[in-house]
């Protein structure tokens, strides 16, 4: 296992290059619900692996999961997807398994055995301090933007093609894990792998109006109904969202459109917690936590069976939404330090 400090942040365990240079097949594979930063880094690492050998490389997520919004990474990047017997023993030679904190977030096939991370076949690349360490090997730097900037010091170190596709697809995850380069995982040393990735072929206004202006008529109204849900707590430093299940389905969405909505509510002035609670099928509801300023939210996605980042971590919740909610208000008002004042709409 390597878990990175700051002074090995820029060197890739030469167990993981090793890995990858003597594997004869690749699959990569994310959390479930990918986010820019997952798809970038996956397919990425994808491209760049089989360019440069010619042998097999493929991805797996899982159906109707990718949003609409992200859509043209995919359609950018033309990597083959994974097939169920990818994962076969006999055919799974590598399984890189990227920005996933543990196995079960993991979006591999669900004909797989639980202990499937057990093989001795997995490598695990990621930048959540909550990383269970389940690979064969694990390159785990917390302080890292994004798991994107970890595949593109990986890529630069094996010596592997970074194409204006590949640059793009990193770019891409970069943006969106450092909310476009405003977030306190913005140092130097991200600026300089975008300026890279920038020389390299990626086109920082285009990525951005894909990104950030792109919202169909049906993703449009789902965020004014956010902003519309939208309350505070807590003596007003909780700023929270819920979309019920047939709310979501009524504006002909779906899970795999609830993506960066999170920042709606935080984008309310003062708060120290925000949360969006999505129930994204009966009796299942996914939350989505950011702390601001100084305000750490993994532990309070811990207490929900969830983890991820210090200042961005979510959950699953297994309980109708108005519990979720009021289980979420709770525990982040005691968090606080503060009693659940009445909820005002903004």
């Amino acid at each position: 296992m390597n878990r990175g400090a700051d002074e090995s942040r820029g060197h890739p365990p030469a167990t993981l290059m090793n890995s990858l240079a003597d594997a004869r097949s690749l699959v990569c594979v994310g959390h479930v619900s990918p986010d820019a930063d997952c798809l970038g880094s996956a397919l990425a690492l994808a491209r760049a692996w089989s360019a440069s050998n010619g042998r097999r490389a493929s991805v797996h997520f899982e159906e109707k999961t990718v949003s609409a919004r992200l859509d043209f990474m995919l359609d950018w990047a033309e990597v083959e997807p994974a097939v169920d017997a990818d994962f076969a023993d006999a055919d799974a030679d590598r399984i890189v398994v990227v920005d996933t904190s543990q196995p079960s977030r993991a979006g591999v096939p669900k004909t797989l055995p639980e202990d499937w991370h057990r093989s001795g076949t997995v490598l695990n690349i990621d930048h959540h301090f909550t990383n269970t360490c389940f690979g064969e090997v694990d390159w785990i730097v917390d302080d890292a933007s994004s798991t994107s900037e970890l595949v593109y010091l990986l890529l630069r170190a094996m010596g592997l093609p970074i194409d204006p596709v590949s640059a793009s697809l990193l770019y891409a995850g970069m943006y969106t894990d450092t909310g476009g380069f405003s977030l306190p995982n913005t140092n130097a040393k991200a600026l300089h792998t975008a300026a890279d990735l920038v020389e390299l072929g990626a086109s920082p206004s285009d990525i951005a109006a894909r990104l950030d202006r792109s919202l169909g008529p049906a993703q449009f109204d789902l965020l004014k109904l956010i902003y519309q849900n939208t309350r505070r707590a807590a003596d007003g430093a909780l700023a929270y969202s819920s979309i019920s299940h047939t709310e979501l389905t009524q504006m002909g969405c779906d899970a795999s459109d609830i993506d960066e909505q999170v920042n709606v509510p935080r984008s309310v002035m003062g708060i120290s917690i925000a949360a969006l609670l999505t129930e994204v099928h009966p009796g299942r509801v996914r939350l989505n936590l950011r702390g601001e300023h100084d305000t750490q939210v993994a532990g309070l996605a811990q207490q929900f069976g969830g983890g991820g980042h210090r200042q961005a971590a979510g959950a699953i919740l297994a309980c109708p939404l108005n519990e979720a909610v009021e289980r979420v208000v709770s525990a982040a008002a005691e968090m606080l330090g503060a009693q659940t004042c009445g909820t005002t709409q903004r």
